[in-house]
């Protein structure tokens, strides 16, 4: 079974601090990593899911200049986040800049990790991919690259 699943919204306090739901933070463990994620968005990882990530670069990233550059690219933004007694993450402002946090925004279970969007970016995004549902169902079956 996949750990995180459902759409969450918060508000995220003045001082860059957002809830993070029990449903998702009770398959989390006390520390987990947030970085730059893509289209906007941030990631929460575990750091079994960071070890997987790992495991696809580290064999060549000295050699491949793509491989590199992804490295330099997502790990030059993580951090590593704890949980306060209220469930709360704090974003730092860097992050918050990168996703054009203003004060909502959507937390998202994508089944292995979590994003956390700016409310009116995922607002656009889901309808897209609403859309397009039929579509990106083929990269399951493999009928589309980028499987």
């Amino acid at each position: 079974m996949v750990p995180f699943v459902g759409e969450y919204r918060h508000i995220v306090d003045h001082k860059g601090r957002v809830i993070i739901p029990a449903k998702l933070r009770n398959n989390l463990k006390e520390t987990v990593y947030l970085c730059k994620g893509f289209e906007d968005c941030l990631l929460i990882l575990t750091p079994e899911e960071i070890e997987k990530i790992e495991n696809k670069i580290e064999y060549d990233t000295l050699t491949n200049e793509g491989k590199r550059k992804f490295a330099r690219a997502f790990f030059s933004s993580m951090i590593e986040v704890s949980f306060d007694s209220q469930g709360r993450i704090l974003i730092p402002f860097n992050l918050k800049d990168y996703a054009k946090i203003k004060s909502e925004v959507v937390i998202v279970g994508t089944g292995f990790y979590i994003e956390i969007w700016e409310k009116n970016i995922w607002e656009n995004n889901i309808v897209e991919l609403d859309q397009e549902r039929n579509k990106l169902a083929q990269y399951l079956e493999g009928k589309i690259n980028g499987s």
